[in-house]
């Protein structure tokens, strides 16, 4: 953040309560009758990378629970507007559709920011909770069967191995939603894709583009099948096509990254002189540390330690300029020889090397830089921290300002006071059954009515003595807007929880419903195709013995409710630029070929060195789908994906380029 930044930030933050002055067409309300919409708060912290009602403005959307029924009855899908930095923008946004299913993006409204800065400087970017997923699923949240298995649910998340709890939770959360008069069976993609268009017309965008990711490319290839009107390009980035069985192939991935990795080198003739067969020998390496783990920094190491590392790769946290790709296949010949150096250094964090000053300083005398030039050395690095540690300073104080700021303009001192005075009595009990029957009691209120009896009840049942008294005193001298805030911080205060044990449910809702359909994916699929992969006898039986309880919860749990047509291949000639990273262990970096064959206006690219969202790992990637989206139809420089192939090092210590 530079100076000015900082300044209009807290300038903005104490001028008063936020206005809309660059939104004014939302303001105004819908563009389309159909579908109501209302301005709301954003979700905290919208500060430092944005300032609300002026960069960025949240709110909801009315849509049919099924399209197919208009006059049925409604939800709300919350969105957010990021506004362009153009002064003369492009009048078609790009709308994200996030990956999952489930796990929305309008509660992280940073993220989001960050994530498409890059092609805010032409186009607004709009983004929305699908149905029955995080601030679209209000009516979704089992607070009732989080109080029920309150016990298991914070083992749970505590990292406890609670095999029966997803079952369980699942089957009572289905039963909570149904009291509500939701049907589950319509949270489903097709109906998801009529949201794009529904929520694009009440935003008043006539035209737009469609940047979809992981689940996302999913819901976007099903948007063209229905051939929603208003679609200038598409993006797909992460692509997973419907035809392909992506809960049999979960493991798939993971090999198709390995021979990525190791595949340029075989291609090499310099590389593959240096490290004959070295694909084959990896596999083989983890069948050896499946049988017999090494020891790294005084601890067991197996197969399984080795694969969950390599899989870190698909982090986008794990960026480097010096990949990790470029030391494997030493790494693999030195563990053949029982030797653990490079594992040991690359488990540590000291492999890729990472650019500090220190290690510039060293570099600067290792090059024979003279002594004043070291120093200017030294005086730029030791700046460059003191600029770092000012900006980590200025964004935690201006997040802070906002908080509260917004604590104090929503007049919630005695709801704040009752929610921690609340808190510090429920810690001093003396059992655990106490405390966990209070906390049930405390999660159940999420649907009541907000009135003081309710909480007058609640302190009466579970305190006594001198606790019971400053509670009960604290209601009553509340006034209504302090009774709907301690309401609302029923719903905050267990945010964590929520997202912890609902967040898989989510998932299930639509995999269990959609894909889980007439034997496509299955148990059985799940162990035939992992046991067919190129590891070794041992560590495919390791992976294809470990079933992933969504198969458990989708076979016990849920009925599947197939449509037409969800499970083909779709067919457009709309313009489509689809984007898969070669070490993608969450969707194929091979899946963009499946869904390209039958896309007839289509461009597939394949990144080097990226994972999961090829936006997140390479500037390449963020330059090449801005130029797309801007000519869609137009020629595209592609030549930096060759770039981004990382040098191996040979067995003498020396780097040699790999081509692309």
């Amino acid at each position: 953040m530079t100076a000015a930044e900082i300044l209009t930030l807290v300038a903005s933050l104490i001028a008063g309560e936020p206005e809309a002055p660059n939104f004014p067409n939302l303001v105004a309300g819908t563009a389309d009758p159909a579908h109501a919409t209302k301005i709301t708060p954003c979700n905290r912290p919208v500060a430092p990378a944005e300032i609300e009602g002026q960069t960025v403005i949240c709110g909801t959307v009315e849509v049919p629970e099924d399209h197919a029924n208009p006059d049925g009855r409604k939800m709300n899908l919350s969105w957010i507007v990021y506004k362009s930095h153009s002064l003369s923008p492009a009048p078609d946004p790009v709308v994200y559709l996030h990956g999952g299913p489930g796990g929305g993006t309008v509660r992280t409204v940073n993220a989001v920011s960050r994530y498409f800065d890059h092609l805010r400087q032409r186009r607004d970017i709009i983004s929305f909770d699908q149905r029955g997923v995080d601030a679209s699923a209000p009516d979704m949240d089992c607070f009732g069967t989080i109080a029920d298995n309150l016990d298991e649910s914070v083992r749970s998340i505590a990292g406890e191995d609670l095999p029966d709890l997803p079952v369980d939770f699942a089957r009572d959360c289905l039963k909570e939603i149904a009291g509500r008069g939701v049907d589950i069976t319509e949270i489903n993609t097709t109906q998801n894709a009529l949201d794009v268009g529904a929520v694009m017309a009440a935003l008043g965008y006539p035209e737009y583009n469609i940047y979809g990711v992981s689940y996302g490319t999913k819901l976007t290839l099903e948007v063209m099948r229905q051939e929603i009107p208003g679609i200038r390009a598409i993006v797909l980035d992460g692509v997973a096509p419907p035809q392909v069985q992506l809960y049999d192939q979960l493991i798939t991935p993971y090999a198709n990254s390995f021979d990525n990795t190791f595949g340029p080198c075989e291609r090499d003739p310099v590389c593959a002189a240096a490290y004959p067969d070295i694909t084959a020998r990896f596999y083989a390496l983890l069948d050896q540390m499946t049988e017999t783990p090494v020891e790294v920094l005084g601890q067991p190491y197996a197969a399984i330690q080795l694969f969950l590392h390599l899989k870190g790769r698909n982090d986008r946290r794990s960026q480097n300029p010096n990949k990790l790709s470029t030391y494997l296949p030493l790494m693999v010949t030195q563990l053949e020889q029982g030797d653990t150096t490079l594992l040991t250094q690359i488990v540590s964090g000291d492999l890729p090397p990472k650019v500090t000053g220190e290690s510039l300083v060293a570099q600067a005398r290792a090059v024979g830089l003279s002594g004043n030039e070291q120093a200017l050395v030294v005086a730029a690095t030791t700046a460059a921290q003191v600029i770092e540690a000012n900006g980590t300073m200025a964004r935690e104080a201006i997040r802070q300002l906002e908080n509260d700021i917004a604590a104090d303009r929503a007049h919630v001192g005695l709801a704040e006071l009752f929610d921690d005075v609340l808190e510090e009595a429920i810690q001093a009990l003396e059992t655990r059954e106490a405390r966990l029957a209070v906390a049930r009691d405390y999660l159940n209120l999420r649907f009541a009515a907000p009135e003081k009896t309710t909480l007058l009840d609640l302190v009466a049942a579970h305190f006594d003595g001198s606790v019971r008294t400053q509670l009960t005193t604290l209601t009553q001298a509340m006034s209504d807007a302090d009774v709907i805030r301690v309401f609302e911080l029923i719903g905050l205060d267990n945010q964590a929880l929520e997202d912890g044990v609902e967040g898989d449910f989510e998932a299930y809702l639509y995999a269990c419903q959609e894909d889980y359909v007439g034997g496509f994916n299955s148990a059985e699929g799940f162990q035939e195709e992992t046991r067919s992969l190129p590891f070794g006898p041992l560590f495919g039986a390791v992976l294809a013995e470990e079933i992933p309880a969504f198969f458990t919860v989708c076979n016990e749990v849920f009925t599947p409710v197939p449509r037409d047509n969800w499970l083909e291949p779709v067919e457009s000639a709309q313009p489509v630029l689809l984007m898969n990273g070669e070490i993608d262990v969450q969707t194929s970096g091979a899946w963009g070929a499946v869904a390209a064959a039958t896309l007839s206006n289509s461009r597939n690219l394949v990144f080097p060195e990226s994972g999961h969202g090829t936006i997140l790992f390479s500037q390449c990637a963020r330059d090449i789908t801005a130029a797309y989206i801007e000519d869609p139809d137009g020629r595209i420089d592609t030549s930096c994906i060759a770039d981004l192939r990382a040098p191996v090092m040979l067995p003498d210590g020396t780097m040699h380029q790999l081509p692309l």
